[in-house]
Formats: C-alpha cells, structure tokens, sequence
C-alpha cells in the first residue's frame, strides 16, 4: 500500500506547478534507484527556487537547496562541473543557488544531453540570467553578471562564459 501511495504522489507530482517544496524527510537519497526515483522532486524543487523570489532567511530556499545539491553529488545519471563557475558569477550564495537550481531543471528537462556539462552550465547560465531579469526576484546583478548579461543579448553569452 506504502508503495502504491508513494508512487500515486511521485506521478501527480509530475504535473503539479505549484510553488512549494516536497517532504525532503521522505525523500531517500541512499542508492542508486533513490536518486532516479527523486528526479521529480528535485524538479519540483527547482522550478520553485526559480519561480520564487530570494527572501533572506528562508527556511524552505534554503532545504531546497541541500536537497538539490544533495541529489545532485550523488546521482549516477548526471554529473555536475561547478569548479569555475563562482569566478564567472560571483560568489553570492543566492545567485550560486539559483545556477544550481538552473543545472538541475536543465539536466532533468533534457536528458539527452545532460550528460554534457557545456552545454548544462550555458543553459543554466541562461536561467539565471532570466531569472536576475525579473524585478520581484529580490537579486542583486554583480559585475560579472553585468558582463554576462550584455553578452547575452549581443549573442555572445558562449563566448564570455568561457
């Protein structure tokens, strides 16, 4: 029955919008096939951190968060690169959370090509690059992205961020 449940809330899960967080206390991330079976939650999760303003101090963006990275060091279906990218961002953790959130969308959106880590941290540029273009969205746009923002719109955002 526990299993019949959890799989009913998995799959409607999918097709939710809603802008709030799973249980992260019920989500497993221990073997393999936890990580494959959290991919709609670590979906759920980053379309709130990209749908949601930044508010200091909160207590659901930052749970999002160590979910997402959480999942995202231990899955064995994607993998990650974040060695260069704070010098290329900015090193503030609400921007870094909103990149992190952007590799995560991107990745599970695409799976075909998530396993090319260019391709994800461009994608995941642009996220955030919308993502800093909405008012509401409480972020404060640092020099580098600043830089990587007019990139964008002349068409060279591949170019700078490399």
């Amino acid at each position: 029955m526990k299993k019949i449940i959890g799989f009913l809330f998995a799959f409607s899960s999918l097709f939710v919008k809603a802008q709030t967080v799973p249980n992260f206390d019920q989500i497993k991330l221990e073997k393999a096939t936890d990580y494959k079976a959290a991919e709609p939650f670590v979906l759920q999760t980053a379309n709130y951190l990209l749908t949601t303003p930044i508010i200091k101090e909160s207590k659901d963006r930052l749970n999002s968060l160590r979910f997402i990275t959480s999942w995202m060091r231990g899955t064995p279906d994607h993998s990650y690169v974040f060695t260069d990218v704070p010098d290329k961002i900015g090193r503030d953790n609400d921007i870094l959370g909103v990149y992190i959130a952007g590799m995560a969308k991107y990745s599970l959106d695409n799976k075909a090509v998530s396993k090319d880590a260019k391709l994800v941290k461009l994608n995941a540029l642009i996220i955030l690059l919308d993502y800093c273009e909405v008012k509401g969205n409480n972020i404060r746009m640092t020099k580098q992205l600043k830089k990587l923002a007019e990139a964008k719109e002349k068409g060279q955002l591949e170019e700078a961020f490399q």
